[in-house]
């Protein structure tokens, strides 16, 4: 093994992996292999979001990695985050937002991409660890969490519940409908294989209108102070 070839920095909400980007890809596996099962009791059943650094990987080599990872390991990994300045920020939005949403409802957990022609639909909140790819659709009558791109339809507060919200790391959807409202984009083509940077948003219903906003403590509150004015009425 060699203990140069990886290294792992992690902090509270997710874990970072520096690879090698000079030995064979086959050879890294092995050492990425041996360097989480010697860390297995530190990291399990922990559930984090996980960034790559030092290496660009396909996406091949990419679903690799996180394999290899799980496989050697107990950690649950809830999303792959692309590395920027206030990368620990986006971890702990998406990964608190995420098990919230869990906690506090009867939610559910889809792990996969869901592609053109497939349609996830529930009868509670849903947290999809992967993609919503154009032509495809999430249906659910709580909350839709994506910690992975959103370029689909989704519909959330499907029975009519207007407290609900959609959030996703990447918010490119071509249709948002909460409850009664729709929001559609200005993308119309079905196939969209464009890289976009991680931007965490988070629609939701505010004076009668949907509102896609940046996911901030800001925002959270201002929807937290809305749905207790709606419990007052």
């Amino acid at each position: 093994m060699n203990r140069n070839s990886v290294m792992i920095k992690s902090n509270k909400y997710g874990l970072v992996v520096i690879l090698d980007d000079k030995i064979p890809f086959e050879e890294l596996l092995l050492d990425l292999a041996d360097k989480f099962r010697e860390s297995a009791d530190f990291f399990k059943n922990a559930k984090m979001a996980v960034s790559f650094r030092g290496r660009v990987l396909t996406k091949p080599q990419e679903k690799a990695v996180v394999e290899t990872i799980v496989g050697n390991s107990g950690i649950h990994i809830l999303c792959i985050v692309d590395e920027a300045p206030e990368h620990e920020e986006y971890y702990r939005q998406a990964v608190e937002f995420a098990l919230e949403q869990r906690r506090e409802s009867e939610g559910m957990f889809y792990r996969g991409t869901l592609r053109a022609g497939q349609v996830l639909e529930t009868e509670h909140s849903v947290v999809v660890l992967g993609d919503v790819n154009p032509g495809a659709s999430v249906i659910s009558k709580g909350n839709i969490i994506v910690l992975g791109a959103c370029r689909g339809n989704v519909y959330a507060g499907a029975s009519g519940d207007r407290d609900s919200l959609v959030a996703a790391l990447v918010m490119k959807p071509i249709q948002v409908r909460i409850a009664d409202k729709i929001a559609r984009s200005a993308i119309v083509k079905r196939v969209d294989s464009c890289e976009y940077s991680i931007d965490p948003k988070i629609a939701y219903i505010k004076d009668n209108h949907i509102y896609v906003k940046p996911i901030s403590r800001d925002t959270l509150n201002e929807i937290s102070a809305g749905e207790e004015e709606t419990k007052d009425e």
